[in-house]
């Protein structure tokens, strides 16, 4: 399966964040800081911009990229910035913040929403549904209190100060996360993700001065009206996978099967391929173990298909 990646990066700089690094998470600090909130986002003076621990300038030196894996869905030109999702599909997003100054920046904190809409709103609608969870170490979902006092934004973020994935926190350091999102009911319309980003400094005391880097960036992605051959194997099939964090092997397993031959295939985050293998069912259910010793720590899409049609399910390895 070729994967096609949607991207858009921003490197126009953004006001300050208080995107916390401490044990809290930003969110329970009483924001929503991708912008998706006009009310508590980059629109409100009291909440992610303006004086505070993490510095109040235009910060310019970090850049934001959302990358959505297209499951099979045309996308438009990803010089538009914009792309189509099909409804009820489950997908993975992936952010990427990089250091582009000389500042030393070893930690960083992030969040991510999708909403309905091209642009941001004071009363955002929620649109589909974040990973709440499964998720990778140090982040956790939190559902959104409604208020405009607060956010309206649903979220997935971080809990606690996180490592880069690559360099130390110099010049060219990367700051990753993936996360899966299902798409919504079909009639939703235009969504779009929204994501923040900040690379702190470390310094002690509590690890947040104006030495502190942010930036958001959001993709707009249309609801797909194109007719492809990819559609579910079965509404009736069910794939789990165990263990799942996995450290040496993984065990997919598929219940409520057709009978015949299904091509199991597995990619990383780059859209790499790193297991592929042809599964026969002759009952309603089969289980098929894969090596996983090799593969690097991350989160991984584990794909089933059958006669044109698929279905996909995220694990993570350890």
């Amino acid at each position: 399966m070729k994967k096609r990646i949607l991207l858009f990066t921003l490197v126009a700089g953004f006001g300050y964040i208080i995107l916390s690094s401490a044990s809290a998470g930003p969110g329970n600090a009483g924001y929503n800081c991708t912008g998706a909130d006009a009310s508590s986002g980059a629109g409100n003076p009291t909440g992610c911009v303006g004086g505070s621990c993490h510095g109040s300038s235009v910060n310019t030196g970090i850049t934001v990229k959302i990358e959505l894996d297209s499951a099979g869905v045309t996308t438009s030109s990803t010089t538009l910035g914009t792309g189509h999702y099909k409804p009820g599909y489950t997908y993975t997003i992936k952010i990427t913040g990089t250091n582009t100054t000389a500042s030393n920046l070893p930690k960083f904190g992030f969040q991510i929403s999708a909403t309905k809409g091209a642009t941001a709103t004071a009363t955002v609608v929620n649109a589909g549904a974040l990973q709440s969870t499964g998720l990778p170490t140090g982040t956790h979902y939190l559902a959104a209190p409604g208020t405009s006092s607060s956010f309206y934004a649903n979220l997935v973020e971080h809990s606690t100060r996180l490592s880069p994935t690559s360099g130390t926190g110099a010049t060219g350091t990367t700051y990753v996360e993936s996360i899966t999102w299902t798409a919504p009911a079909a009639g939703t319309g235009v969504v779009s993700l929204w994501a923040a980003i900040n690379a702190v400094n470390n310094l002690p005391p509590g690890g947040a001065d104006a030495g502190d880097l942010s930036n958001t960036n959001h993709l707009v992605l249309n609801e797909s009206s194109v007719t492809t051959s990819v559609s579910e194997v079965s509404s009736a099939l069910s794939i789990t996978a165990f263990p799942n964090p996995t450290t040496s092997n993984l065990n997919i397993n598929l219940d409520n099967a057709q009978a015949g031959t299904y091509t199991l295939s597995v990619f990383g985050m780059t859209g790499a391929m790193v297991a592929n293998r042809a599964i026969e069912v002759n009952g309603t259910s089969s289980t098929t173990g894969i090596n996983t010793a090799n593969w690097a720590t991350g989160l991984y899409n584990v794909v089933i298909e059958k006669d044109g049609s698929r279905k996909t399910l995220l694990v993570v390895k350890q």
